[in-house]
């Protein structure tokens, strides 16, 4: 190639670096195409415009730049990189980790890289060489927010609440900020009945996003696991400000309303939530209304109600047969706890 065109070619590999870095990806795609006109195989131009496609979302064609590179130098990290970043934009981890896994033999201490893969592994269900490539991540950056959160999602989903908690802790304490893990961490506590820690952990977040119905949610459940069922409304009663139509909340409210002796407002719960369709527990909820004012009769008829919805609801049934027995008809109650051992 004459040296007036390298000359071009650098300069032109130069700019369109710049307008990358400056975020003008249209731009730096012209330049780099107009470099590529000049000198077709050349790896920087080419991983230039895989980049540069990367970053527009066109995955497909970042692939097929990174892939020329890697006809020609199949050891370059950027186009190795690059390559799995592109499939992994295509939504093809299994085609992505191997690119990865190529560039690790080389950079084998790049803990962003591992995570990547581990992520990976990850969205596989391949758990136990995720958790070995998050745990690789951890021996080089130990604060690694990526692995740490990685790590602990997957201790969690598997109910390893040891371990998933030992994560959060140490990712709390390199981002004190993040509020989907202060929620996560509360969910830990309350799962292990440790409320108040949960508790914690839950106003932490509302600290930062008080309108957050995971946190709301917690810190609702956790009163109730304190038997005060009043501050359980009260942030239950949050949600429902922005969730009015929270089928399954409204249950729940009825039901602490109940244990109250606020049987009026308990009645007006219950009833909000069968006016969004049918509800098993609001029925059962309405049951409960009737036997503390006595009337096992009409408790009674709530839970055939709620039979009518599924015949063989354990609980119902067992709240059925209570009733029965209260009123009187042993033979009736003894009939319904036979349906239980079938």
């Amino acid at each position: 190639m004459p040296e007036l065109n390298k000359k071009t070619v650098i300069d032109l590999s130069k700019n369109g670096s710049r307008l990358f870095r400056s975020g003008q990806y249209e731009e730096a795609k012209e330049v780099y195409l107009k470099a590529l006109e000049i000198d077709e195989g050349n790896t920087y131009v080419l991983s230039g415009l895989g980049d540069v496609y990367r970053k527009l979302c066109r995955f497909e064609e970042s692939g097929k730049y990174y892939d020329a590179v890697l006809n020609i130098d199949k050891d370059n990290v950027f186009a190795l990189r690059g390559a799995g970043d592109a499939r992994r934009g295509m939504k093809n981890p299994e085609q992505a980790i191997p690119f990865w896994l190529r560039y690790l033999e080389i950079n084998s201490d790049d803990s962003h890289v591992m995570v990547r893969v581990a992520d990976a592994f990850h969205k596989m269900e391949m758990h136990v060489d995720a958790i070995d490539m998050y745990e690789q991540a951890l021996a080089i950056s130990s604060d690694d927010v990526f692995a740490l959160l990685g790590l602990g999602n997957l201790y969690y989903a598997s109910n390893q609440d040891d371990r998933a908690l030992m994560c959060f802790e140490r990712l709390l304490k390199a981002n004190s900020h993040n509020v989907v893990v202060m929620t996560m961490t509360g969910n830990l506590y309350r799962r292990r009945m440790e409320f108040d820690r949960a508790i914690e952990n839950y106003r932490n977040a509302l600290e930062i996003e008080p309108d957050n119905s995971f946190a709301l949610f917690g810190m609702g459940d956790c009163f109730r696991g304190h038997k005060d069922m009043a501050q359980a409304i009260f942030w239950w009663g949050k949600i429902l400000q922005q969730e009015p139509n929270n089928q399954a909340l409204r249950s729940r409210v009825g039901d602490a309303q109940v244990l109250l002796g606020r049987l009026d407002d308990a009645i007006e719960s219950f009833n909000r939530c069968l006016d969004l369709g049918d509800d098993i527990f609001a029925l059962i909820g309405l049951a409960h209304v009737e036997r503390e004012r006595g009337d096992f009769q009409a408790a009674i008829v709530f839970c055939e109600k709620a039979l009518k919805i599924e015949s063989n609801h354990p609980r119902v049934l067992n709240e059925l047969a209570a009733m029965q027995e209260a009123a009187g008809d042993h033979d009736a109650a003894q009939a319904t706890r036979q349906l239980l051992d079938r």
